[in-house]
């Protein structure tokens, strides 16, 4: 495949080198030369196909002489270290016939060189081989019929080598599509084009010549393995690239240069669909031409912007010389104009250069900007009409279906991750972590799972600060489950158990203390009283000793520190009162029953993950809920809590105090259950349970309500 290799030389006297050698070298003759008396012959070189000088309209006949040529230019410089010649060393495209080579270099060499002035020395070497390749040496001096006159210092302009090598990349991709091939080969660098390629390395003609004849060299292996791995990588791109993509859609895709990474994310497509052109001017420039003209464009006017500022600081100078006043002294009348001369000729020849220049950036600009962009926009509208439009409409579809994808893909990631870290999480113990004091932290995450070790449903906590993240278990938890994303100080209190620093040296927790016997003794009546709904009750294989309640009435550890009030030696009432219950109105099971216990407990059945628990309920302290707690293989847990339906959402009267609402930890949905024959419960069991007013109280409000309706309804009537 075509190549670009183009690389400039100064060839020197301080370095050794003789213009009338090299020229004799790469051109393969037989020279003279004059200064040193040395006969150069060359003329057994192989390779050597052509050998063309160029001179400009103002060079005499001679100098198409290659020997008088360059022993004028050796003549000409008569310092030791003194620049003789510009060498450019450049590849031709191999894919070439040798004709249109040949001109497409000599059209190169007389566009850039021989029209500034410069004598150009041309040889073609290995023009039948695979490397194929051109010298061109260049004079530095100004040429006129009376032979060498001053060097040219705008010839040296660093500026001139990005414009020479763009130059021959634009005659060799004009040589290449006139051959029919669609390849084309860039100046640029590849971190310039933007591509993930590696540069290949120079073999140099001994490496060159070996792997010609078959044997392999380092630097050959190593430009192979280059080559293998930008074939992968441009292979990948192209698959990555045109994947998924139809026909239409990449082709736009390809016009417009928009490549869908291969990390790419839901956002980036997101950012590339927002970006996509609304109409053809806006794609027009997102195309290669379009961002090339514009560069250049760019770049020009930096040039020109830099050339001028060059200008007017030669021409403050030049100004500044010719107003110098006449300079005097005691030996000496001459002006100083007279000693200001030449510097003031300098000036006004570098003024006229950089004019000269900044004429040509002017005409370059208004070329592109005139002609070159609006003849690239016209072209672009035929393709637009055709079939860009409709490409692109496909492009926006089959990118929005992949975004969709990508962040289905993503969210299941991510929560696959979450589920993992949770995972992780769980499998951590922490609390010896409290052992050392307090732990701030925030909470971000509570629960209930098995605690490691011992395998028990126990409720967990996450937290975590600059620290890192903990992991803390102990039923005492569960009073932080609505406290997420909150801020907390943990400490241990004096019976073991975590809870919040402020709680640290309050007065100790009321608990309340329940005899399991009782209690037992009171499922055994409900079991036998309702045996068909009670059959598949999931009892404990050992019964505690006693139930230990809280101040919020949750199960939690006997603290001996704890001040306690003591109904283990409390009595079931003589007969077995029924308080409430509810049924599943499809399966027909039971959900709930609970019946009068000890003081102001309940006690019955409860159903969790369709399993029936015994179920021991307490009111809450301030009477506003009923907390309901399951007794497991692990113990007494809480199973969750009820509040009474005091509230109509579609009537202004109360309800009949008979319902309550229960939230339980396995449902989604509430559990509503009925108090059973509320006409026979007594007072105290609606204020515990936290309804508004007894039944009786509601049945006279009820009876009054109705006496007063009637009497309106007799008065209308009557009227």
């Amino acid at each position: 495949m075509a190549i670009y290799h183009l690389s400039m030389k100064i060839i020197s006297r301080s370095s050794g080198y003789s213009a009338v050698a090299s020229a004799a070298y790469r051109s393969g003759s037989l020279m003279l030369d004059e200064r040193t008396g040395l006969t150069h012959d060359y003329t057994r070189k192989s390779g050597v196909a052509e050998a063309v000088i160029l001179t400009p309209a103002t060079a005499p006949a001679w100098c198409t002489n290659r020997a008088e040529l360059w022993n004028a230019v050796e003549k000409a410089e008569r310092r030791k270290n003194s620049q003789l010649a510009r060498e450019i060393e450049l590849a031709i495209p191999h894919e070439l016939p040798q004709d249109a080579a040949r001109e497409t270099v000599l059209a190169f060499v007389r566009e850039n060189f021989v029209s500034q002035g410069m004598i150009a020395d041309v040889a073609f070497h290995h023009m039948d081989k695979t490397n194929p390749h051109a010298h061109i040496m260049l004079t530095t001096r100004a040429v006129g019929p009376a032979g060498f006159g001053g060097k040219v210092r705008d010839w040296n302009d660093r500026t001139h080598a990005e414009t020479w090598r763009a130059s021959w990349a634009d005659h060799a991709n004009r040589a290449l599509a006139n051959a029919g091939y669609e390849e084309e080969i860039d100046h640029r660098s590849y971190e310039r084009q933007g591509l993930e390629k590696t540069p290949g390395i120079h073999l140099g003609k001994s490496a060159c010549a070996m792997e010609t004849r078959g044997i392999e060299t380092e630097r050959g292996e190593q430009n192979r393995l280059i080559n293998r791995l930008n074939l992968e990588i441009q292979i990948s791109r192209t698959e990555l690239r045109n994947s998924g993509l139809t026909e239409p859609a990449r082709r736009v895709a390809d016009l417009l240069n928009i490549v869908l990474p291969d990390n790419a994310t839901s956002y980036t497509l997101r950012d590339i669909i927002e970006a996509l052109p609304k109409d053809s001017n806006a794609a027009w420039k997102l195309t290669s031409n379009a961002m090339s003209m514009m560069a250049d464009m760019q770049a020009t006017r930096r040039r020109w912007e830099e050339l001028n500022t060059e200008r007017k600081e030669a021409m403050s100078h030049a100004a500044s010389l010719k107003k110098s006043s006449p300079f005097s002294s005691g030996f000496s009348r001459i002006p100083l104009m007279q000693w200001a001369a030449p510097e003031y000729r300098s000036e006004q020849g570098k003024i006229q250069s950089l004019s000269q220049q900044m004429e040509k950036l002017r005409q370059h600009y208004r070329k592109v900007e005139k002609q070159d962009i609006p003849a690239s926009q016209t072209a672009f509208e035929k393709q637009w009409q055709q079939w860009g439009a409709s490409g692109l409409a496909a492009l926006r579809v089959q990118l929005l279906k992949r975004e969709e994808e990508l962040r289905r893909k993503e969210q299941e990631d991510t929560e696959r991750s979450r589920a993992e870290r949770r995972a992780e999480q769980l499998r951590k113990n922490d609390n010896a972590v409290m052992d050392s004091g307090v732990l701030s932290a925030v909470v971000t995450g509570y629960g209930e799972a098995p605690m490691p070790g011992n395998g028990e449903m126990t409720c967990y906590l996450l937290l975590h600060n600059r620290n890192g993240e903990y992991t803390l278990w102990g039923n005492e938890l569960e009073k932080y489950r609505t406290r997420i994303f909150e801020r907390v100080d943990l400490m241990r209190d004096r019976s073991g158990y975590i809870c919040d620093r402020s709680e640290i040296g309050q007065r100790p927790p009321l608990q309340r203390v329940y005899s399991s016997a009782t209690f037992e003794q009171l499922l055994t009546q409900v079991c036998q009283t309702w045996p068909q709904h009670t059959r598949n009750l999931r009892q404990p294989k050992t019964w505690p000793e006693s139930f230990c309640l809280g101040e919020d009435r949750q199960p939690a550890m006997p603290s001996l520190a704890a001040r306690k009030v003591d109904f283990t030696q409390g009595r079931l009432p003589p007969t077995l009162m029924p308080v409430m219950s509810s049924v599943d109105r499809e399966t027909r099971q039971l959900q709930l029953l609970l019946v009068m216990g000890v003081d102001d407990s309940l006690g019955g059945v409860v159903r969790l993950n369709g399993t029936l628990y015994p179920a021991f309920a307490v009111p809450s302290a301030d009477n506003s809920q009923l907390v309901i707690s399951a007794l497991t293989d692990k113990g007494l847990r809480y199973a969750g809590y009820g509040v009474a339906v005091n509230h109509d959402a579609d009537s202004h009267i109360s309800p009949a105090p008979e319902l309550m609402e229960f939230h339980l930890k396995t449902r989604e949905a509430p559990l509503f259950a009925a108090v059973n024959t509320p006409e026979k419960q007594p007072d105290h069991l609606f204020r515990s349970l936290g309804f508004n007013r007894t039944w009786d109280e509601w049945r006279r409000e009820e009876d009054a309500r109705t006496h007063t309706t009637e009497r309106r309804h007799d008065r209308g009537w009557s009227q």
